[in-house]
């Protein structure tokens, strides 16, 4: 009996580095050997973060699969931006890595440690395309399709004729700029300067690295891990989509639009994630009221939600209890308001730096020396401009007074908003 082929549906990469074979023959066996290296170091840590699998590595180029499409093309991302700071830094142009990464999904026969089938044949052609030269990402149409659009920003290239294949495959382009992150912290850079002068280990990824192997790779994925808030914060806006629906049946109202709008505000970064202290300058008077006129529209928001909730279990509650105890529960729901206020202010200042309302006014919150907020000063600064807020405002009225333009709560705890 003939053995069984095995078969899965994977996301493969290949990648490949463009004008590598005219450099080899221009250098020294050495240096090209040197230069494998450097690409090794760069991108293998990387791709075992993201659950890729190296099925071969011939010379310059790299077979990968991923169980995720999303996951190979966010890896293609990371990979390309640690490349561009190392050319960045890279003196000699021999040393320079333009890479080039193709990705592509589809049914894939399983044979020992190789894959083999139409959608490897698809992916290999990829890479000879001219619309993905050095440096670029390129990804089919049944990626784009299988990937998480929310997370990746791609841009239709259109049908491409593969040579072996009768039918032509559209294809897309990842450009690098249009992404949630385009640069990396300075610590992965720090490394990326170590891989440009050769003090890097030489096989990331092995069990027998030494220390510097283990910094190395302990630092790209504590970086990758820091970065994965994204994928966190897109669950919780699934999560409320799928509350506000059933909210939306009830009252007949399409908050779609809503949706999108906070979804897209969330995904963006704020100025004290991507700022630099040096240019953090006091906002205006205008610019902080009409961010706190969003917040209060996302509080009154949370306000009705939350009362709707109240009448439709209150309606129930009323014929089981006595009139004290809804009583009771009437003050403990305000309560519970209250709370949910004020953990909205203090997780967004503690997390991003800004609440909804300084995103869309790109402003955020700091502490007094423009380093980010930590929990005190986070729940210090909530609970009084709650307070404020409950006592007409007073607290803001002394923005209006001082150069610094700070608020009562902003003195007491140390912090200052900052555009």
């Amino acid at each position: 009996m003939g053995k069984t082929v095995k078969s899965r549906n994977l996301s493969i990469m290949m990648t490949d580095i463009q004008g590598y074979t005219s450099t080899s023959a221009m250098v020294g066996r050495q240096q090209s050997v040197d230069l494998i290296r450097r690409h090794n170091q760069l991108m293998v840590p990387v791709i075992e973060f993201y659950g890729g699998t190296i099925i071969k590595t011939i010379g310059d180029a790299f077979l990968v699969t991923f169980e995720s499409s999303t996951d190979a093309v966010i890896c293609a991302i990371i990979i390309q931006l640690l490349l561009r700071e190392y050319n960045a830094k890279a003196k000699d142009p021999t040393q320079k890595l333009n890479l080039r990464v193709v990705v592509n999904s589809g049914d894939v026969t399983l044979e020992g440690n190789d894959i083999f089938g139409t959608a490897v044949n698809i992916t290999a052609r990829m890479e000879a395309l001219p619309c993905f030269p050095g440096g670029s990402i390129g990804i089919s149409e049944s990626t784009y399709l299988l990937m998480d659009k929310g997370e990746i920003v791609a841009e239709k290239i259109g049908p491409q004729q593969l040579k072996g294949i009768p039918d032509p495959v559209t294809v897309y382009s990842v450009p690098l700029e249009k992404q949630k992150l385009t640069s990396l912290p300075v610590n992965l850079l720090e490394l990326v300067e170590q891989v440009v002068a050769g003090k890097a280990p030489a096989t990331p990824g092995a069990q027998a690295g030494g220390d510097a192997l283990a910094t190395w790779n302990q630092s790209v994925v504590k970086f990758l891990k820091e970065k994965n808030w994204g994928e966190n914060v897109q669950q919780l806006g699934q999560n409320i989509g799928k509350n506000l629906s059933k909210v939306q049946q009830q009252l007949g109202q399409n908050i779609s639009q809503m949706q999108k709008s906070v979804a897209a505000t969330l995904a963006g970064k704020t100025v004290v994630e991507a700022g630099n202290r040096a240019e953090f300058r006091p906002v205006s008077a205008g610019t902080r009221l009409g961010c706190f006129l969003i917040d209060f529209g996302v509080m009154v928001v949370a306000g009705m939600l939350l009362q709707i909730i109240w009448w439709v279990a209150g309606g129930m509650l009323g014929v089981l209890l006595p009139g004290f105890l809804m009583g009771m529960l009437q003050a403990l729901v305000a309560l519970l308001y209250l709370a949910l206020c004020f953990l909205y202010f203090a997780l967004f200042w503690k997390y991003r730096g800004a609440t909804i309302g300084q995103i869309y006014g790109k402003c955020g919150v700091v502490k007094s020396d423009g380093s980010p907020v930590d929990w005190r000063a986070a729940c210090l600064r909530s609970a009084l401009f709650l307070a404020s807020c409950l006592l007409l405002g007073v607290g803001a009225w002394f923005i209006l007074l001082g150069k610094e333009q700070e608020a009562l709560y902003d003195k007491f705890s140390g912090t200052k908003v900052v555009e």
